[in-house]
């Protein structure tokens, strides 16, 4: 039984179900005792013992129970078993793993669907963008479809924002006045349709498999392997299936998300409650940038918890802290964090760990340098236009 169980079996354990230390498993044992022993005295009873088989064998079954129940919850409560609460919590993510990878058809991506449905309707708010769009991909060897969204989405994403999205962008804007209400809407489909589109450079495969992988080691989260905060930015957002807001960081090479909360500038000396005090400062700016404080109280903690909770439900902002794991700073330890998330603090923000190497890359692309170069020239075109003769 050893050998196949845990191959052909992914048990869902019920509530209330106990038998992964030995001492939860004698009732069970005990049970079976008992059933046989209530059938072999029902059986004696009778006056006439002929013509009983399938009674004994109903007899045998129960002998073969009680030799095997030993064994088998051995086996289950070595294995990796999840509740059903989990189960239904995640939508059976963990049964689909194991049943999907022996399907010879790839099911389609829900979400890739989604960001493919989202640019269409994007596009039908700007001919001229569309238009752009299908004289740069007639021009770049790409012969476009009926459906633009569908076009765009089929190319390799670096290829799609690069050769395609940013010219035909920077051609569309070329030929309006900056100052009047088409330059300003067709400007902002662009930009629209490049946060969607970034989306696919994410590896959706990896992220489902790394959510499922700490679910299934009983963590509440994972790294993300990326090697800037603008990837932090690309990866948390795909995972919470809303457009990234990529903001080009002025006097800066990076690009980042527009609600990204970024660590205090670290001074000597200051103790792990002097940080706490003044990230919290941070996140509160951030969150309400018009209500200045020099300290929270405890009504300040809970007015900001409840809004951050609104806000990651209704994902109408997307407020997290992104923690290079790899820097020896006060404010990059997974134990400092702790203490931040913790009841009396601020347990409802988002905290996201990131790390350049040591794991599967969670982008597509050949060099996540590059690709943030390429997002950054396109966050720029209205300043590059303004520089023309």
């Amino acid at each position: 039984m050893r050998d196949t169980t845990r191959q052909r079996v992914n048990p869902i354990v019920l509530s209330g179900t106990c038998f992964h230390k030995p001492i939860d498993r004698i009732p069970y044992i005990k049970y079976w005792e008992k059933e046989i022993a209530d059938l072999q005295t029902a059986i004696n009873g009778l006056g006439d013992p002929k013509y009983t088989l399938e009674l004994r064998k109903d007899l045998d079954g129960y002998a073969e129970c009680r030799r095997l129940i030993d064994e088998l919850q051995s086996i289950l409560a070595d294995m990796n078993t999840l509740t059903e609460e989990v189960h239904v919590g995640t939508d059976f993510a963990a049964l689909l793993d194991k049943i999907l990878p022996q399907s010879t058809v790839a099911p389609p991506d829900p979400f890739r669907m989604q960001i493919t449905d989202e640019i269409r309707k994007i596009l039908a708010c700007s001919s001229r963008l569309t238009n752009s769009l299908q004289t740069t991909m007639r021009d770049a060897g790409v012969e476009p479809s009926a459906d633009m969204a569908a076009s765009l989405c089929a190319v390799d994403p670096e290829q799609a924002l690069e050769d395609l999205l940013f010219p035909a962008t920077k051609s569309a804007l070329a030929v309006l006045d900056p100052r009047q209400p088409e330059f300003v809407d067709t400007w902002s489909v662009a930009k629209s349709v490049l946060a969607w589109l970034s989306l696919l450079a994410v590896d959706g495969e990896w992220l489902g498999q790394a959510s499922r992988s700490a679910l299934s080691a009983g963590k509440l989260g994972f790294e993300i392997v990326v090697e800037t905060p603008f990837g932090v930015e690309l990866v948390s957002s795909r995972y919470r299936q809303i457009a990234p807001r990529l903001r080009a960081q002025k006097g800066t090479s990076e690009v980042v998300g527009d609600e990204l909360i970024p660590q205090p500038q670290y001074e000597t000396g200051w103790s792990d409650e002097a940080a706490l005090d003044k990230l919290m400062l941070e996140v509160w700016a951030r969150v309400f940038p018009e209500e200045s404080r020099s300290t929270l109280s405890p009504k300040d903690l809970r007015t900001l918890n409840n809004e951050l909770r609104f806000r990651d439900k209704h994902k109408t902002f997307h407020h997290y802290i992104p923690v290079p794991l790899e820097q020896a700073s006060r404010l990059c330890r997974p134990d400092f964090y702790q203490k931040l998330l913790a009841k009396d603090r601020l347990p409802a923000i988002t905290v996201i760990f990131f790390k350049p190497s040591g794991g599967t890359p969670a982008l597509l692309v050949s060099d996540e340098d590059y690709f943030r170069t390429v997002i950054r020239n396109f966050l720029t075109i209205p300043e590059q236009l303004a520089r023309k003769p």
